[in-house]
């Protein structure tokens, strides 16, 4: 009887122990991975990394067994909305951050992930600025640097001795890391001019007579400038960094655009789970995607190996994240280094005839 008695004691015990255990491992699986998404959509860019964001949400996205869930913020572009959404996401427990459109968006958040210890995933923040820091900042987009070593060669190449840059003055992290690099590089006379209006830089073009002329500038500012040389029928050369060249090619088209070069991060051809993830998002909004959706879905995928590798843990994910590792993404094989930067860049040169696009030269460039 005794032994009987133990017996059933035990499988009571036993029975009891595996349906806790069951509730936590259904509770462990069940609980979302909770990912902080901070995205001004001020820009075409930022609005379309959004829409994807979302999108990519609603395709039922999961790291093994466990959903995730988004916690999207839009704030505006400003640094104290900025880091009042990273501070609310940081009270919400989230594992890790995506945001970081353009480059003063980024170097706010690598601020904030230094200070919180949050690992933050920087989607097209590309300020030279931004590289060499042991920040908790990742990115796969590079530097400006190899870029604006492409454009000084290119216009080097092209016969230009003065060259005209045409800066913004409302993302000073891009632009300043940027001019710096070609001054470095280009070997004739640079005059740096703030757009402002049409009217004082057709005044700055009269004064200086540039034979090169170099944007670096958002699309909206862009295209009034590419009107301005076509109206005055310049002849000099006209080029265009990547952060008005993707914007611009995904919202124009046509003449206007004829003989422009367009600096852009090359592409490899999409092929497998990218390709059809690319494609369906695409298909689902009767759009084009540029580099940020390209960015986005890369950075899915990595943080998706990196919950799987070592779970949602912060500290973890940091340190699998400041691994240095090659990663298989939408641009092809792309390394990251301890700081969490891209190692290669490399510099699609683009111009369009007759309206359709082509590529001209391709640059790559290793550190």
């Amino acid at each position: 009887m005794a032994i009987r008695h133990f017996t059933r004691v035990l499988i009571c015990i036993l029975v009891l122990c595996a349906l806790i255990a069951s509730f936590f491992f259904f509770r462990f699986v069940l609980d979302p991975v909770r990912i902080g998404v901070i995205l001004p959509v001020d820009t075409s860019l930022g609005n379309e990394i959004n829409l994807f964001v979302r999108y990519y949400q609603g395709t039922g996205y999961k790291h093994g067994l466990r959903p995730v869930k988004f916690i999207i913020k839009n704030p505006p572009s400003d640094r104290d909305a900025v880091l009042e959404a990273y501070s609310l996401l940081d009270e919400l427990g989230v594992s890790l951050i995506i945001g970081g459109v353009l480059s003063k968006d980024g170097s706010w958040l690598a601020e904030a992930a230094k200070e919180s210890g949050i690992p933050t995933f920087g989607v097209t923040a590309s300020s030279a600025a931004l590289s060499g820091m042991d920040d908790n900042f990742f990115r796969l987009c590079p530097s400006n640097d190899a870029q604006a070593k492409a454009v000084a060669l290119t216009y080097k190449k092209k016969n230009c001795e003065k060259l005209m840059l045409v800066t913004s003055e409302s993302n000073a992290a891009y632009v300043e890391p940027y001019v710096a690099m070609l001054e470095r590089h280009f070997p004739g006379t640079i005059l740096q001019l703030p757009f402002i209006t049409t009217e004082e830089l057709s005044r700055g073009i009269d004064r200086f007579k540039p034979d090169g002329l170099f944007n670096i500038l958002p699309a909206k500012d862009l295209i009034q400038v590419i009107n301005l040389i076509r109206e005055r029928g310049d002849t000099f050369i006209v080029g265009s960094a990547s952060w008005g060249s993707t914007e611009i090619l995904s919202l124009y088209s046509g003449p206007a655009l004829d003989g422009v070069l367009f600096f852009l991060l090359g592409l490899d051809e999409l092929t497998g789970s990218y390709k059809a993830e690319i494609s369906s998002f695409e298909e689902r909004y009767r759009m084009t995607a540029t580099n940020g959706t390209f960015y986005a879905v890369s950075i899915m995928h990595i943080i998706r190996e990196a919950v799987l590798a070592v779970g949602p843990s912060r500290a973890a994910l940091k340190t699998w994240l400041a691994t240095p590792r090659t990663y298989t993404t939408a641009f092809g094989s792309l390394a990251m280094d301890e700081f969490g930067d891209s190692v290669t860049g490399k510099t699609l040169i683009m111009q369009t005839a007759n309206g359709i696009l082509r590529q001209v030269e391709y640059v790559e460039d290793s550190r």
